[in-house]
Formats: C-alpha cells, structure tokens, sequence
C-alpha cells in the first residue's frame, strides 16, 4: 500500500492530523472535503484541497472529521481505503500491553497505561489519559486532556471534552457526550449530553 496519504475533512481538526502524520513523515497527497470548489485554490498547511471525498480513486486515506456520527459513517462506506495503521505520535507513550484495534489517531502528549484496549476510528487528542484496564469501543471522540481512569468501559460514538474526568470503574453507554471540564462519578446508562461537576443530563 502506498504512503502518500489522502486526507477527508477539511475542519479544524485536519491542521492537527497534518501535523501527526508529518510527525510520522509520512507523505501527504492532498486533502478532499465536500465543500470543495474548483474556482478556489484553497490551502490547509501547505496541502491542496483536490476535490470532494466522491472523487477519491484508492487509498490510503484518512478521516479528518472530530463528529462522530458523520466520522463513522466515513468509515463503513470506505473502510476498505482507510489506512489501516494506528497514527501513534511519537510523544505519545503507550504501554506494550495495551492493545489499539486499527485506525485509530493518538496525538502528542496522550498516555495509554497497562492492558487498555481500545476499539477502531476513535481521536484520542493532545494530552488525554487512558489508564489501565479501560475499555473503549469504536468511534468516540477524546479531547484535549480529558482523563479516563482506570477500569472504566466506554461504549460507541461517545464525545469527552476538553480536561473532563471519568472516575474509575465506570461505565458509559454508547452516544454519550460529555461537556469540557465535567467530572462523571456514576455510571451513564443512556446516551445524551452530560455537564457539570458532578456531571449530570442536560439532553
């Protein structure tokens, strides 16, 4: 399979992804977005924008998009394209008993401990903890220093903000989101929208 990466989504999160997969030299093609226009030379980080994600010919690509509904439904309609590789930082350190199921994108600073496992296509951003024994399905969205700690499971399509704090032993259900800063104490058995200290439903 070829280096030369293309890149889907053209939001805030690709100047970050850039940077990771610069960090791992490896190659870049270009970057497809749908809202490409072809009367426009549009640049991100030196990369030009080549059309909409429908003109994609072959892999290796991938998914620059932070929402997890749209990011998941990328994925199963081009999955068999996607770089299947873990893109690993190399600031950031990962325990040799945690296991990583593909495609997964791991930026600078994150700390994966002991005999976690984590599921496909998740964003584990700049300065996240995962500590040991945590499980975490497919899909889901950790932002910048947000802390699992240890033993928790996570489901699908879950959003963690920014510097939010998941206690241990805890559970999450699928499609849950959780606001920046918000510190969960008891299982989440329903998906909606959780803020606060102690965290409670908003949605």
């Amino acid at each position: 399979m070829s280096k030369e990466i293309s890149i889907i989504g053209a939001g805030g999160h690709t100047r970050s992804l850039i940077s990771l997969i610069e960090a791992l030299e490896l190659q870049i093609k270009g970057i497809y977005d749908e809202s490409y226009n072809a009367q426009t030379s549009e640049e991100i980080s030196g990369y030009r924008l080549l059309g909409t994600p429908e003109n994609i010919q072959n892999g290796p690509l991938v998914l620059s998009i932070g929402d997890n509904q749209k990011r998941t439904q990328w994925f199963r309609n081009l999955e068999k394209m996607i770089y299947h590789d873990e893109l690993l930082h190399p600031k950031a350190i990962i325990d040799k008993e945690a296991i990583l199921k593909g495609y997964n994108q791991v930026f600078s600073g994150v700390i994966i401990n002991a005999h976690a496992c984590i599921g496909k296509n998740n964003i584990i951003n700049t300065g996240a903890i995962i500590e040991h024994e945590v499980l975490i399905g497919d899909h889901n969205h950790i932002s910048v220093g947000a802390i699992i700690c240890g033993r928790v499971h996570i489901g699908s399509q879950c959003f963690f903000g920014a510097g939010s704090v998941i206690i241990d032993k805890l559970s999450i259900a699928d499609n849950v989101i959780i606001g920046a800063n918000s510190v969960v104490i008891s299982d989440i058995i329903e998906a909606g929208t959780y803020v606060g200290n102690p965290a409670r439903r908003v949605k």
